[in-house]
């Protein structure tokens, strides 16, 4: 019965064919610079048709001057100009993401209202992606990214970013704008 088994396993594989470059790993340097824990996978379905799942995570612990946890969640359908994993493409995303940040000036400033609360919260939403591969040798590629779509965001705001912090109020926000930047390293599977 082994041998039998082990047979069927054999001829089962051994006819899946495997193709090149469908398959690709990533990780955002930008938001590994951040501090965050990151990864995509991307998925080729066609000749210039691919999908990717990738993901973000800061779980540390706050520091005495500020918070920044988050998660992220994103799926993305691109079409490729010229050939899947070289050149141009243009995207459709959907993303869902959790976070609790506050007391820290990001973006040199332009989010002022982050310094002195902690908002605390989660947003979906989708949009439209611009990117281009780089082609730097048979398995690694650098790709960057642009995005600009609608994220509806609630969250909880309270009066200071500490944890123990007064509850203030209960907010929505609705944005639309550029939501998405990224910087990745790219192994292609061959």
């Amino acid at each position: 019965m082994k041998i039998k088994s082990i047979l069927f396993f054999l001829i089962l594989f051994g006819s899946i064919t495997v193709r090149s470059q469908n398959f690709a790993v990533k990780s955002n340097l930008l938001s590994l610079a951040n501090g965050a824990l990151n990864g995509g996978i991307e998925y080729a379905f066609g000749m210039r048709s691919t999908v990717d799942f990738s993901g973000s995570l800061r779980p540390w612990k706050r520091t005495e001057r500020y918070v920044e946890r988050y998660w992220l969640l994103q799926a993305e359908y691109r079409y490729w100009t010229c050939q899947k994993f070289n050149g141009s493409f243009f995207g459709v995303f959907l993303n869902g993401a959790q976070f609790n940040i506050g007391g820290k000036d990001m973006l040199l400033g332009k989010f002022k209202w982050l310094k002195n609360h902690r908002y605390s919260g989660w947003l979906t939403g989708g949009g439209i992606s611009y990117g281009y591969h780089l082609i730097l040798n048979r398995h690694w590629n650098l790709e960057v990214s642009l995005g600009i779509g609608y994220e509806y965001i609630r969250y909880d705001k309270y009066a200071c970013p500490d944890l123990c912090a007064a509850w203030k109020e209960r907010e929505s926000y609705h944005y639309f704008g550029p939501d998405k930047f990224s910087l990745s390293i790219v192994y292609v599977f061959n």
